[in-house]
Parts: C-alpha cells; structure tokens; sequence
C-alpha cells in the first residue's frame, strides 16, 4: 500500500506561500545578498533565487483540497440535473406501457422497466440511476412492438440512450474528482520542498547574520509566520445541509481544533450555520455531530484575512 504524503511544513499551505515570497523578497535586498554571497560565494546566484522562487509558484499552482472539492461539488449539482431528466424518462416510459399493455402485466411491466430501483434513483442515489437508465433501454430494446402500440414515438429510444449516456459521462468524472489522493499527495510534495527551501535559506542565515539579530528575524520562519499570519486574524463558518432536500441542518454540534490550540465549539442555528470568528491561522480538525446520525470528521485549512466557509452535505 502506497504511503500517503504528509506536510512538514508547521503552517498552512497559504501562510507557506507568503513566507516563502517574503523570505525571498528579504534576501534580494542587496545589502543582504551581498552578505550571503561573502558567506557562501557561488551559492546564491540569480539562477539560485530563480529556481527558488519558482518551486514556490509551482507549488502554489498545483490545485488544493478545496479547489478539487469545488469541482466535485460543480460535477454533483450537473448530476441532480441530469438525474431528474434520467427519471423523467421514467416517468414517461410508464406512460406507453400503461397504453402498450393490458392492465393485469403494468406492475410487472412498470418493474421490469425500472420501477425497483425508480425511488432510490429519484433520491439522488446516482448507481440506481444507472441502472434505471440501463433497465429502460433494455425494456425499450425488448419490446418495440407493445410501446409503439402504446404511442411511443419513435425518438424516445434515441433521447433515453443519449441522456443515459449524458449521466453516465458526467458520472464518471464526478467519481474521479473525488479520487483526490494523487492530486494531495502532489501538492503536499511541492509545498514540502518549498519548505526546505525555507529552511536551508534560514539554516545559512543563521551563519550570515549571526551578529545581526534584527537582519536574522527576517528569515526565521516562525518570525515571519507572525508577520504574515498574526494571531486571532482569521475566521471559519460551517454550513451544514441535508443531502437530497438541500434543508439547513439546525442543532448540530461543531468542534473545531488545531495541532497547537484547544477544541471550540458551536452549535448550528436554524440556517444550518455556526461561525468562528476572530481564530488562529491554521490547519483545523472538524468534527460535526448532527442530532442521531454519526459524527463527520473533516480538515480545513484558515487563512489570515480570508473567511472561510465550508459547506457540508450530511446524509439524509
């Protein structure tokens, strides 16, 4: 089994990319540089900066978490659409069987044709949906003579394929926004080295600047990290609703905690919302308790001057 990728990185992916740049905007100072290269001559070239600042843009490039989870969810609102054309194919199909054959043979029929897996499809149960979308064409396939007699036209074939075919497209790359492991991985790499990158230039600094405690604090990652992301300068909201009915989740308990900080909670109100504003920057664990379902436990990353907001689907 492959091993996951973790950060090393004691920030969040945000705060890394605004430390790196400030880093690097310090060392280009050339009163610095120049006390870098008596240091290390030959070292920090302008091709060694440039290649420096360039693993820090293709790190910042590479899409994160909610991003990723932005296309999942565009792919699961595209679906409910084409879910709702998928049964109302259905819906239709019933029609030409009740005027296609005797009254004693519907339910069979109606069954026959999809009515088993009909409810489940219709709650946005998107593998009943393919099998629906299958069953109809099966039963259109095995019983052309009965439907034409019962006025179905002779494109409806034609329009329950294409539309099966529509759902099952999108279908597929729903499924695959979702496998976001490799993508993760990928990301937390990049973002790894960058770090290193950080470190090695705060490793040299310490020799450089030995002498000048103020010129150090500029490239000391915990230092800058204070510059860039103060304390108390960031805010997170949680909007929990139900899937299927799209109804806000009221009274659910909400416990937000970070590596280094205690647990906070809040409770949803009546919009399905619960706030927390004025936090750390930070990698956060969530836990959210709805009343009698089980507990979900997610990560989100907070950054300073930004009001985040993750939106939750809690099973119905």
């Amino acid at each position: 089994m492959p091993q996951t990728t973790t950060p090393n990185y004691p920030s969040t992916q945000q705060e890394l990319y605004s430390i790196g740049n400030t880093m690097y905007n310090s060392l280009e100072k050339p009163e610095y540089l120049e006390k870098f290269e008596e240091t290390k001559p030959g070292k920090y070239t302008s091709d060694f900066i440039t290649a420096l600042r360039a693993r820090r843009t293709t790190a910042f490039n590479l899409p994160d978490e909610d991003q990723r989870s932005s296309v999942h969810e565009t792919f699961r609102i595209e679906l409910t659409g084409l879910q709702g054309i998928c049964c109302n194919n259905f819906q239709i199909l019933k029609g030409y069987i009740h005027d296609g054959f005797t009254k004693d043979l519907w339910k069979t029929k109606y069954d026959e044709a999809g009515m088993v897996v009909y409810f489940p499809a219709s709650h946005y149960n998107w593998e009943s949906v393919v099998s629906l979308n299958k069953k109809m064409k099966d039963f259109i396939d095995l019983h052309p003579t009965q439907l034409a007699t019962g006025f179905m036209p002779v494109t409806f074939k034609a329009k329950v394929a294409a539309d099966s075919d529509n759902f099952d497209v999108k279908y597929e790359a729903f499924k695959s926004s979702r496998e976001t492991a490799s993508g993760s991985g990928a990301k937390v790499a990049a973002n790894n080295l960058v770090y290193d990158d950080l470190l090695n230039l705060q490793n040299d600094a310490h020799i450089v600047f030995k002498d000048y405690p103020e010129a150090l604090k500029e490239f000391m990652f915990s230092e800058v990290k204070l510059i860039v992301s103060p304390p108390g300068s960031a805010s997170l909201g949680v909007d929990l609703i139900e899937e299927g009915t799209n109804l806000p989740v009221a009274n659910a308990t909400i416990t937000i905690q970070s590596a280094t900080g205690i647990a906070i909670s809040q409770t949803t109100d009546d919009t399905g919302k619960a706030d927390f504003p004025n936090i750390d920057p930070d990698n956060y664990m969530v836990k959210i308790q709805p009343v009698g379902k089980p507990m979900i436990n997610m990560t989100k990353e907070v950054n300073t001057g930004v009001s985040a907001r993750l939106k939750v689907m809690v099973p119905a």
